[in-house]
């Protein structure tokens, strides 16, 4: 088959098209033939092998998955003896190592069907950046109707999703974002939207129950002015940054503290992720 690999860490020239074996997937896993693979921020730091503790993960001192890529859409063409919830012809999506491929071996467990008003193209573009904004909202934030959530990044690839989906879980929803993106973030349903460049939300006199931060430059000091007495400040960090946590984890992870607590330390594990509450 043909993929794109990288043999050492380095800029874009660093990756090849090159014909290698079909992967040989595990009694657990099954065989996709991928119709889409979403290249992101994390794929560009992994080819880089940054930040370079991030290399622990993914290799020392050359990359150790020779074919980059996370997010993948395809069909199965093959499955393993125990997996159980999926069939050959099913068409699916989820992530993986290795999705910048004609195939991947992917575990059952990473993968869901696809829907069928989605193309592949559309269902690749979905699973880390939508799993790492349903995690923050749903497992770590703990969202609820009716509550006050802000965005900050609102137009990026994961606070595009948590938008939709803070308002899903019917929630009030503020994006902050450039101005540029102002538009954008409006028509992904925010109730209201603030261009940074033009004010700072923390010193609007809005109180919120939970800050969804993607840039994560932000201070607690900063923000806790802008948080309700119980509320939450959550954030994700890039796919890249630490590398992934947990079993079968997506390589994005999400952090909350709460304005009322200063160090509880407790760990709260979530399906595929490894998140704190401080």
């Amino acid at each position: 088959m043909q993929a794109i690999v990288h043999s050492r860490y380095g800029p874009p020239d660093a990756l090849e098209l090159k014909d290698i074996d079909k992967p040989v997937i595990n009694d657990d896993a099954v065989l996709v033939k991928v119709r889409a693979a979403a290249v992101g921020k994390g794929d560009w730091l992994t080819v880089q092998g940054l930040p370079y503790v991030a290399r622990l993960r993914y290799g020392l001192p050359n990359p150790k998955h020779p074919v980059p890529g996370f997010d993948v859409a395809g069909r199965i063409e093959a499955v393993g003896p125990n997996v159980n919830r999926l069939q050959a012809g099913d068409e699916v999506f989820g992530w993986c190592d290795g999705s910048f491929a004609e195939y991947a071996s992917v575990p059952q467990g990473q993968l869901a069907q696809k829907p069928a008003n989605l193309s592949f193209e559309q269902a690749a573009a979905v699973p880390i950046s939508g799993f790492a904004a349903l995690q923050a909202l749903r497992d770590t934030g703990a969202v609820q109707p009716g509550q006050q959530v802000v965005v900050i990044g609102a137009s990026g690839g994961v606070g595009s999703f948590a938008v939709q989906l803070a308002k899903a879980f019917g929630a009030q929803v503020t994006g902050v974002c450039s101005t540029n993106s102002v538009d954008l973030v409006r028509s992904l349903g925010a109730d209201h939207v603030i261009d940074y460049t033009q004010q700072d939300f923390t010193r609007t006199g809005r109180r919120y129950d939970l800050i969804l931060e993607m840039a994560g430059n932000r201070s607690l000091a900063h923000l806790r002015r802008a948080l309700t007495p119980r509320g939450r400040w959550c954030w994700s960090e890039d796919r890249a940054v630490g590398g992934s946590w947990g079993p079968a984890a997506p390589s994005e992870r999400s952090w909350c503290r709460r304005s009322w607590a200063s160090g509880c330390g407790r760990s709260c594990q979530s399906p595929g992720e490894r998140t704190w509450l401080f």
